[in-house]
């Protein structure tokens, strides 16, 4: 009786696990124009017919059966096929709905479009077109087109891993990835350049604990810190004496407070040497013809590349913020960052162009 109720169970939670009868699709024709080529075409083919079956939402029709009743039906005799043919396909193999598509050259990019038709209404119930920058994302894109499909057909299945949410792990868009890997890296660049490491010293210590101070011809900002040293007595060499902060700075000098670290006294004299910088980075927002997916991975990659630059200690909460957005065309990107002290006041800003 045990294995009897084992084997029930079993064959019914392999029952639930099927998709409704009635939620079944085929793919139809995947066109190549512009200057796509027939691989783009079948590569976006065999994408989207693995995502679909992958996720298991949408009951789909075997390839073999559509290419054997095209033949019976001498559909594939009739040229182009146009939704009305795309319609009868899928009512003579039962499918609810076909899905059909293209592959659209465009400049260094490609476009991407499905649509699925109703087989009852011969309506189209759904339509996506995705931009992406090459054929390298073609996967990940047709994952994106499948899962939207899967959404406006059946729903959302729920839970962090569905839809549009695990969708969005596929990073794409009308954009070279490894050009805005490189485009981060040199804006983490030019930041590390307009912070450079700065020294200076003590021009005289005072018994509160604060200090004057100097600086060679780099700037400082208000609320950097700077690790001091100088010569001990005792040990007769040079040694880590403490730390200091930069309260303010004028043309007329810079003063700030001193923190003991170690038995040496800090007095006069004593070299300043900053250390590195707690900076966040913030999202970046997409500006005029640039992309949220855009936006994100520069910003990932700016993070990666500045937690690298021995200028900067990568935080959430930093003395210093960087913000700004991101804007133009694939071929003339604009990246406008500013970055502001806790008070809100800029320190520095930078606008840097890319192809990407």
């Amino acid at each position: 009786m045990r294995i009897l109720s084992l084997a029930l169970a079993s064959s019914l939670a392999a029952s639930a696990a099927q998709p409704d009868p009635q939620h079944t699709v085929a793919i139809g024709a995947i066109d190549a124009r512009g200057g796509a080529t027939a691989e783009d075409a079948a590569a976006l083919n065999d994408a989207l017919t693995s995502q679909i079956v992958n996720d298991g939402r949408l009951r789909l029709v075997e390839r073999q059966q559509m290419a054997r009743v095209m033949k019976e039906q001498a559909l594939s005799q009739t040229g182009a096929m146009t939704d009305e043919v795309q319609v009868k396909l899928a009512q003579l193999v039962g499918a609810r709905w076909i899905a059909v598509g293209a592959v659209q050259g465009r400049g260094k990019g490609l476009t991407l479009s499905l649509r699925a038709i109703d087989s009852s209404t011969a309506q189209v119930v759904s339509a996506e077109t995705l931009k992406i920058g090459s054929a390298d994302q073609l996967d990940a894109g047709a994952r994106q087109l499948a899962r939207k499909l899967e959404d406006k057909l059946v729903g959302s299945a729920g839970g962090p891993a569905s839809g549009a949410a695990s969708a969005s792990a596929d990073v794409v868009g009308d954009f070279d990835i490894g050009q805005v890997k490189d485009a981060a890296r040199d804006l983490a660049r030019s930041l590390s350049v307009r912070f450079p490491k700065i020294s200076g010293k003590l021009v005289d210590t005072l018994p509160d604990g604060t200090a004057t101070c100097s600086f060679d011809k780099s700037q400082p900002f208000a609320g950097q810190f700077f690790e001091v040293s100088g010569h001990d007595e005792v040990t007769e060499s040079e040694k880590k004496k403490g730390f200091f902060v930069l309260r303010n700075i004028s043309a007329t000098g810079c003063g700030g407070k001193l923190k003991r670290d170690g038995p040496g006294e800090i007095s006069a004299g004593d070299a300043l040497a900053s250390m590195p910088i707690k900076i966040s980075f913030a999202l970046l927002e997409a500006g005029e013809g640039a992309q949220p997916e855009l936006a994100k991975l520069l910003s990932e990659g700016t993070r990666s590349a500045l937690k690298t630059t021995p200028q900067f200690s990568l935080t959430e909460q930093g003395q210093l913020t960087a913000q700004g957005r991101v804007s133009g065309p694939r071929g003339h990107r604009v990246v406008e960052l500013q970055v502001v002290d806790k008070s809100g006041n800029v320190v520095q800003q930078l606008e840097l162009s890319g192809s990407y």
